[in-house]
């Protein structure tokens, strides 16, 4: 479920690029759709721009060359929809003599002055008459335009310049109205295919290029948890194959050093039972009553100090396989233990929980914790609370509690707190210890709360990446 999960978190490299992928499709839809409609400029726009300056001495440039005949031939050929074209004897309509007008009149006269290759063409203020106009349908070259692509009677502007025959020249520059024509949808669906198929073959690269990453960060997950060695295959950039590399050499040396520690561990607790055995033998054989209870305890406590070393050690240690259990079931067995030496515990939770875990040492943790409770309060409630994501073994008790800014120090090995707490059945400082290295090897959270009005809580915070399915 979690790997699962993961996969399609956002939190991925892989699933990061894809988004920033879609994101610039957007953003390149959203770039077109401005420029098309930047590109869609008024009628008063398009008469005093340098393109139609251009478009009228081209067309004026041909017909002076021509013959009168040729010149009505000519002028149906090179009309369309948005730029019509015909002859008159007079202009088209009466110069409107406005502002705007008078402005595209003076902007043609002087882009033909201006431009070298029109200024043979010697057109002056009086040769120009910019008009607006009324057009029908069956005016000018419309009859060309597609079913609703010009709105009629259409508003626009007519612009006549006066020939070398004395005839006028007429091009009508109608009102357009914007909308995402066939055209407009077209390109966005070819923009849109590109994308896709830019997209798929840069998926394909970016998969190749994290799987890597993943597969590492997969190792990663599964040595932290069960310290078990896996190689992960060098493949990918050189730098993500550099740290593959170190990774697998770092695995290998920390199981290597953990099963060294934990070896010499073990052989130095099983060296030291021979000759703590035999002294007890000779204490046992001291006459002076006093002497020789002071040595037996001095024994029996450095025997208890080997065997909880020993057992943080297989505390921290990763080895047993897990497995689902019950767990209700698993924590009812450790509570009954308890109840069977007479002490008080009590406990309520979840059924039918299986979860996926080492129980020898999860039941050890929890063992620990209850152990803790009754020593420093006489009893122990232990409840197990199913979340969404989580499962919580809480542990509560009603004893002095711990202070605040003592509370992180309590986690470290052979740390003991007052006197007044320890007394004479206070443990050797482990027992939090072990259930700490036995929860983090779950991936899971020991932490330590007060327990209103007196007291303190427990809270063991398991994950449920390996919950058995229902």
């Amino acid at each position: 479920m979690s790997e699962k999960r993961s996969r399609f978190s956002f939190a991925s490299a892989e699933n990061q690029i894809f988004v920033i992928l879609v994101l610039a499709f957007f953003v390149l839809l959203v770039g077109s759709t401005v420029y098309q409609v930047a590109q869609n400029s008024t009628v008063e726009e398009r008469a005093k721009s340098i393109d139609t300056a251009k478009t009228i001495a081209i067309r004026l440039l041909s017909l002076d060359r021509m013959r009168p005949e040729e010149m009505q031939g000519f002028v149906e050929t090179i009309s369309s929809c948005n730029y019509g074209y015909n002859l008159t004897n007079e202009p088209y309509a009466p110069p409107s003599e406005t502002t705007v007008t008078n402005d595209i009149q003076r902007f043609i006269v002087t882009s033909l002055e201006t431009t070298s290759d029109f200024m043979s063409l010697g057109k002056s203020m009086d040769d120009i008459s910019v008009a607006n106009a009324t057009f029908a349908e069956k005016d000018f070259a419309f009859a060309q335009c597609d079913p609703g692509e010009l709105d009629f009677p259409n508003n626009g502007i007519v612009i006549s310049i006066r020939l070398k025959t004395g005839e006028w020249l007429n091009l009508s520059l109608p009102e357009r109205k914007f909308e995402f024509g066939s055209e407009s949808i077209y390109s966005a669906m070819w923009i849109g295919l590109f994308f896709l198929l830019v997209g798929m073959v840069a998926l394909f690269f970016i998969r190749r290029l994290t799987r890597p990453l993943s597969d590492l960060t997969k190792a990663v997950s599964r040595f932290g948890t069960n310290l078990e060695v896996e190689e992960v295959k060098e493949n990918g950039p050189a730098d993500i194959r550099h740290a593959i590399g170190r990774f697998n050499a770092m695995q290998r040396d920390v199981r290597d050093e953990v099963k060294r520690r934990t070896q010499m561990l073990a052989s130095v607790g099983h060296d030291i039972r021979t000759p703590l055995t035999a002294l007890r033998v000779k204490a046992e054989l001291i006459e002076n009553d006093e002497a020789r209870e002071e040595i037996i305890a001095s024994i029996e406590k450095m025997e208890r100090i080997t065997a909880s070393a020993l057992d943080y050690v297989r505390g921290e240690s990763r080895s047993e396989p897990k497995q689902y259990v019950d767990l209700r079931a698993l924590i009812e067995s450790e509570c009954s233990e308890f109840e069977e030496l007479g002490k008080k515990v009590r406990f309520k939770g979840e059924d039918n929980l299986h979860y996926h875990c080492r129980p020898i040492a999860l039941a050890r943790a929890i063992r620990n914790l209850i152990d803790n409770a009754i020593k420093y309060s006489g009893s122990a409630d232990v409840d197990l609370v199913k979340g969404d994501e989580y499962v919580q073994i809480r542990v509560l008790d009603e004893g002095s509690g711990i202070p605040d800014d003592q509370i992180a120090d309590v986690f470290d090995p052979f740390t003991r707190l007052s006197e007044a707490r320890e007394s004479e059945q206070g443990g050797l400082g482990l027992g939090l210890a072990i259930a700490k290295a036995i929860v983090d090897g779950h991936d899971g959270v020991l932490k330590l709360e007060p327990n209103e009005p007196k007291g303190l809580i427990a809270v063991v915070q398991l994950p449920f990446g390996h919950r058995q399915p229902a």
